[in-house]
This record gives structure tokens, sequence and C-alpha cells, in this order.
């Protein structure tokens, strides 16, 4: 609904010769609202919220406003898209725009340097002892693949290195060592 709004006034604003609102106003708009909807929410529904120790409230905080920081740019990503690509074109090679490049990159770095901050605070040494396992798991996921992948690149065994490949290899392999420490 707020989608069509924001069309129909640029195309109304377009047709009568009228500077149009920017690309990026619709996306900040929603996120505003959705934000405050969920404050609305959870200010109405937060005695679970307030029954859970301080260490807990902290380590929710921090996973709640990780995945809104990611919540936001997922949902930028999907508006920054021109029509009719394809999800392939999404996630691989599409183009994307300048404003949101520099946007989501700035959302990415200062989101994590914060959520990091409260999640460390917040978590115990069971959970550090998995967080930290899985870091170093990651790190090698990354060490091993890397340089043998940039060399069969350069005798032409291999495609081009994949940065994004790369990424999504160490964040499973971080993933499913951190589950394992943290819930066996």
């Amino acid at each position: 609904m707020l989608a069509g709004a924001f069309a129909g006034y640029n195309a109304a604003a377009a047709e009568a010769g009228d500077a149009t609102l920017a690309p990026w106003i619709g996306p900040l708009i929603a996120a505003a609202l959705g934000i405050g909807g969920l404050f609305l929410y959870f200010r109405r529904h937060a005695g679970w919220f307030r029954a859970l120790s301080p260490r807990q409230r902290r380590y929710w905080t921090a996973l709640g406003l990780s995945a809104v920081v990611g919540g936001i740019i997922g949902g930028w990503l999907v508006l920054d898209q021109p029509t009719g690509r394809s999800a392939a074109d999404l996630f691989s090679s599409g183009v994307l725009s300048p404003g949101f490049a520099i946007g989501a990159s700035l959302l990415w770095v200062a989101g994590l340097a914060v959520g990091m901050v409260l999640y460390h605070r917040a978590i115990d040494d069971h959970e550090e002892r998995a967080w930290l396992w899985a870091g170093l798991a990651g790190w090698y996921a990354f060490v091993f693949p890397a340089p043998v992948w940039w060399v069969l690149h350069r005798a032409a065994l291999a495609p081009p290195v994949s940065v994004m490949a790369l990424f999504l290899l160490t964040m499973l392999v971080n993933a499913a060592v951190y589950l394992w420490f943290k819930f066996r």
C-alpha cells in the first residue's frame, strides 16, 4: 500500500512536470513506519521481555538490532531493483545503484559494529567459546580454498575467484561450528 502511494505520487508529480521524490524516500518511510510499528507492538507486549534477566535482555536486543538492520538492507535491496529482474540476477551479477551500495555498506558496517559490541557484552563463557571456535573454523574455511582457487585460476584451471562464494562458505562453516558448540 505504501509503495503504491509513493508510486502514485511520483507518477502524478512527473505528469504535472513537478519534481519527483528521490527513490530512497519510499524505503526510508517504510522502514520508519515498520520500526514505529514494532516499537508499539513491543511496548504493548513487553512483559516477556521485562521478565528476562539483564544479560538475556542485552542478548535479545543485540540479535533484534542485527535482524532489523539485515531486514532494512534486504528490503532496500529488493526495492532498489528494476522491474523484471530475477532472483538469480539479484544475488549474482545484477548491477546495484550507487546510492544503495553506499547506504547498504554504511548500514552494514555501523549495524555490525554496534550489534557486535552489544552481543559481546551479553554472552556468557559457553557462548563465547562457541563463537570463538566458530570464528576460527570460518577463518580456516577461507584460508584453505582462497589461495588454491586463485592459483588454479591463474593456470586457467578454474573460474575467477568468487568473493561471495568464499564468504558464503565461511558463513556456513561458522554457523555449523557455532551451532555444534552451542547446542551439543
